[in-house]
């Protein structure tokens, strides 16, 4: 604008001559000069005279009529010059205003279309922007005297300069009502505006756009700080407050007026490409209509990306680029095989200045992760471990997997050869189970460099010697609240795995008060995705940044890798992408596995034989002898190792397990294996009468100086047996398992018995020197049965257990692996030949079964009395040779003599009697062989002193 008091005046119009009047005189005059001539002559000719004065008049008067309108004509013509004169040096005035307006403030199109660069943050453009092109006070003023249709306009006309720039200031604020895409093409024109006008050091926009306006992420000043000016956009009623204490500047965006925030100072109305108008402004008059400056994303992005390379030339900014919200593994450039170097570096992702790297050796050696859920922690780990397993063979790194969220996130990465142990939701004895062989690694590693001849890994040639260890722990903080004995393991690794080449990867929710200062001292590697408070994002990467990360956004992260903090969008990675790396990765030798997976749960004799076949390849044959009991698990030695009895040395085993346990397949499982030394392997059957026999025939073994074998035998469930066995029984049973449990080593004799619970049997577990305790109904029983507490597992499989304080799978045996004990036949009564005495408990029913019996053809003889004191006496002489007498414990009594006549050479059967009853009839001491429950077997004494058993004859059925 000129100064106001700049004036122009009008042309002075020339004023109109007066009307041409008739000469008279000179008409007049004539007729007197021929009145007085003729007078004088009397010539009448002097009369013609007479007629000039009129057409002398006349002519006059026409003249001066015509002098007039000629004069009138020239001045109307140098008016009207003056006029144009004055209206040429308007619009030279106009357009001298105009391009110092537009020079003073340039429109979006001249600023995107490159043409004002010189003016880029170096031009005092004032705190205006540019709304659009209309009409302003021009600050010209033309005086004058006319008031005419034409000298009014000609006034307004210079008053006003047309197609110049509306500006306003935007401190206090914009308000642009419209439909939404014009509003928004119209607010990046402002936009681009503001960062054209202010560098970056004095203007910031949020450093996480909207959605809408991820183009604005390139600008320079996009997070920039701490700037004397914030830039907000916003569409709605309330605006993004800034991060400084500065006022913003408010660019607010709504489809009506009344959505707009309150306070804005300035509000436009855009009606469409080529209408707007002014509903408020403090510079210029309501309804001020004008040509609206749209801009589009595309060129607005142009904008920004030129913006910011401009920004990089001359220092302001880093050269950088902006962070995409999606990015797939496969498109990062920096995946490809690694050349050399003892390094893990891995390209994760990209940030501002392009990929993003890790590498845990040099920034490591180890590094913290943390992230609330659904910012990405999962997608990052996985990325990570796919990174590196891309660029490094498993010779140069493996990775053991630790997710305490079922290891649904780690599941595709067991596909990489890389991969040596995938571990998911620990309980307290696979914990201790991870802490053993986790130190056990360390040993192993610290033994391989010691025989290498180095200090640290790095020494080792070649390295493929000695692979690094990379330990992948998802949910950190959810296993030391289950277990928080393993932080002081971790920090154990932590400090000793610089050297040995164990890297931790710890991720977390919740870092703060989690990861101690005794771990994180180790953990130069930070990376902090999305947290939900201040307190977790310090303590991961030192600053609240973490905290301030878009929820819609997920794997956008901050890493700290020891040069500054920097912004990285972490890569998507598929298990497309998983299995390719796979298929790439060259085949050689299967990776030394530092973990092993828990003992399966099951094994069989087959499993056990290959297991040594194996131990033998590795040189491993220090126990080659002996019975093979099961597949031990060695976590301290990082390995399983076949189990194995040796009665010899082990002596007498006691195997301890509840129902179902599977007791009895370690038994059997023993018949079925064999071993060198022991000729015989005897099962006894959990039943009554061949556990007894088998029990009696060794002691009489040891008693007659033993069999001159070495021999083992199996005996079944005996605490069910010894519940079924009479109070006398019970003792004998006792008395025989002690001898031969104590005594049957100097005779090759060797126990395995097989129980639920030593209570019933006092004292057999100090007879036994081995105990096997498989799974136990709880940790009570557990104890009692002197098992480790730590070893207790209400889950184990059957055949799992302990044995010599390490876990131990017993093996299936598989069909037909039971060899029982050869029992002795028992004879049927009606194979006795001679005389027969039957002391039965039931002299009737067992007298009715021998006549029935098939082929029964002996007179049988009941020396019972049907009724009391009809007792009959049989005198021996009465006695046929081959007769059966039947009676009940009084009738023999009664008939003692009878007895006492016929024992001599008759057989004895006692049918369903008392051990007091054959003791009073057969005046013997020892106790008889046992006899199971509804079998039909009776005791049967010969007349040779020989007791045994003797089947009874079936009852005939009743019709």
């Amino acid at each position: 604008m000129i100064h106001p008091a700049e004036q122009l005046t009008l042309p002075n119009r020339a004023a109109a001559p007066p009307p041409a009047r008739f000469p008279l005189v000179a008409g007049v005059a004539p007729l007197a000069a021929a009145g007085v001539i003729w007078a004088i002559t009397g010539s009448a000719f002097s009369l013609v005279f007479a007629a000039l004065g009129p057409v002398i008049a006349v002519a006059s008067m026409v003249d001066a009529r015509r002098t007039r309108r000629t004069g009138l004509r020239a001045e109307a013509r140098a008016y009207a010059a003056a006029v144009e004169a004055l209206r040429a040096d308007v619009a030279a005035r106009h357009e001298t205003l105009r391009q110092s307006a537009w020079a003073r403030s340039p429109a979006v199109g001249t600023i995107l279309g490159g043409a004002d660069d010189a003016g880029l943050w170096h031009r005092a453009h004032g705190p205006t922007v540019v709304l659009g092109s209309g009409e302003v006070d021009s600050g010209l003023r033309v005086n004058g005297p006319g008031d005419t249709a034409e000298e009014r306009e000609l006034r307004r006309w210079a008053a006003t300069l047309s197609d110049a720039p509306l500006t306003v200031d935007p401190r206090g604020g914009i308000g642009i009502v419209g439909p939404l895409p014009l509003v928004r093409a119209f607010a990046r024109g402002l936009l681009v505006q503001v960062c054209f006008a202010h560098p970056p050091d004095r203007c910031a926009l949020p450093a996480e756009p909207g959605a809408g306006w991820e183009w604005t992420a390139v600008l320079p000043h996009a997070g920039a700080g701490p700037p004397a000016q914030t830039v907000v956009v916003t569409e709605g009623r309330v605006p993004t407050s800034p991060a400084s204490g500065a006022d913003p500047l408010v660019i607010a965006l709504a489809e009506t007026a009344g959505e707009l925030p309150p306070g804005c100072a300035t509000i436009v109305r855009v009606h469409g490409p080529l209408r707007a108008e002014i509903i408020a402004s403090a510079a210029h008059a309501r309804a001020t209509r004008f040509r609206p400056e749209l801009v589009s994303t595309e060129d607005a992005a142009r904008f920004a990306a030129s913006l910011r390379e401009a920004a990089v030339a001359i220092g302001l900014v880093r050269h950088a680029r902006p962070l995409p919200r999606s990015v797939a593994l496969g498109e990062l450039h920096g995946q490809g095989t690694a050349s050399g170097g003892r390094g893990l570096e891995a390209v994760i992702g990209v940030g501002e200045d392009g990929e993003v790297s890790l590498d845990l050796v040099a920034a490591g050696p180890h590094a913290v992760v943390g992230g609330t859920t659904g910012s990405g922690k999962s997608e990052l780990l996985v990325t990570w471990v796919a990174a590196m397993a891309a660029r490094y063979s498993p010779e140069q790194v493996t990775f053991l997997l630790v997710d305490f969220k079922g290891g649904a996130a780690f599941g595709p990465l067991r596909a990489l050869p890389h991969c040596v142990g995938l571990i998911t939701d620990l309980d307290a004895a696979e914990a201790e189970r991870a802490l053993r062989s986790l130190t056990a690694e360390l040993r192993y590693r610290e033994e391989a460099i010691r025989s290498a001849g180095a200090r640290d890994i790095a020494e080792i040639v070649p390295a493929a010697a000695l692979p690094r260890l990379v330990i992948v722990v998802d949910e950190f903080a959810t296993m030391l609240d289950a277990f928080p004995g393993l932080h002081a393991r971790f920090v154990d690794i932590a400090a000793r795995g610089r050297s040995l080449g164990v890297h931790l990867i710890l991720c977390t929710q919740r870092p703060a008060g989690v990861v101690r200062d005794a771990l994180l001292a180790n953990c130069s590697l930070r990376v902090s995705l999305r947290v939900n408070n201040r307190a977790d994002s310090i303590a991961v990467i030192g600053t609240d940044g973490a905290a301030r990360l878009a929820q819609d956004q997920p794997g956008r992260c901050l890493v700290d890798a020891g040069a500054g903090i920097r912004p990285c969008q972490v890569a998507t990675t598929l298990p497309g992408d998983i299995s390719a790396i796979a298929e790439l990765t060259p085949a050689g030798t299967p990776s030394r596995r530092p973990w092993l997976d828990p003992l399966p749960a099951r094994v069989t004799l087959r499993d056990l034989r290959a297991a040594v076949a194996a131990e033998r390849d590795a040189g491993r044959e220090a126990d080659r002898e002996g019975y093979l009991l099961g597949l031990l698990d060695e976590p301290d030695r990082q390995r399983y190792r076949v189990a194995r009895y040796l009665p010899e040395r082990d002596g007498n085993l006691l195997v301890i397990g509840g129902a179902g346990s599977g007791k009895s397949s370690v038994l059997d499982a023993l018949a079925a294996n064999g071993s060198p030394g022991f000729e015989r392997v005897e099962f006894v059957a959990p039943d009554v009468e061949a556990a007894w026999d088998a029990l009696a025939k060794a002691h009489g073994e040891l008693a007659a100086g033993g069999t001159g074998e070495a021999r083992l035998l199996l005996l079944d469930d005996l605490d069910s047996l010894w519940a079924r066995w009479e109070p006398e029984y019970q003792m004998k049973t006792a008395e025989l398992l002690a001898g031969l449990l104590r005594d049957g080593r100097a005779y090759g004799l060797r126990l395995v018995i097989a129980v639920q619970r030593v209570a019933v049997l006092q004292g057999l577990s100090g007879l036994c020197q081995a105990t096997l305790l498989l799974r136990m109904p709880s940790r009570l029983d557990h104890l009692a049965a002197g098992g480790d507490g730590a070893l207790f597992d209400p889950s184990l499989a059957p055949g799992g257990g302990s044995w010599q304080g390490l876990r131990i799978q017993t093996p299936h045996p598989g069909p037909g692996a039971r060899p029982l004990a050869a029992g002795t036949p028992t004879p049927s009564i009606l194979d006795c030949a001679g005389t027969l005495l039957v002391v039965s408990a039931a002299p009737g029913r067992a007298a009715g079964m021998l006549r029935a019996a098939p082929g029964g053809r002996r007179t049988v003889v009941e020396i019972s009395a049907p009724a009391p004191g009809r007792l009959a006496r049989i005198e021996p002489g009465d006695a046929a040779p081959g007769t059966v007498f039947v009676g009940d414990a009084e009738s023999w009594q009664a008939q003692w003599a009878l007895m006492a006549a016929l024992r001599a050479h008759a057989v004895i059967v006692f049918d369903g009697c008392s051990v007091g009853d054959f003791r009073m009839i057969s005046r013997r001491r020892e106790l008889p062989p046992a006899l199971a429950p509804g079998r039909g077997h009776a005791w049967m004494l010969c007349p040779d002193g020989t007791l045994g058993r003797v089947s009874l004859p079936v009852a005939p059925r009743l019709e």
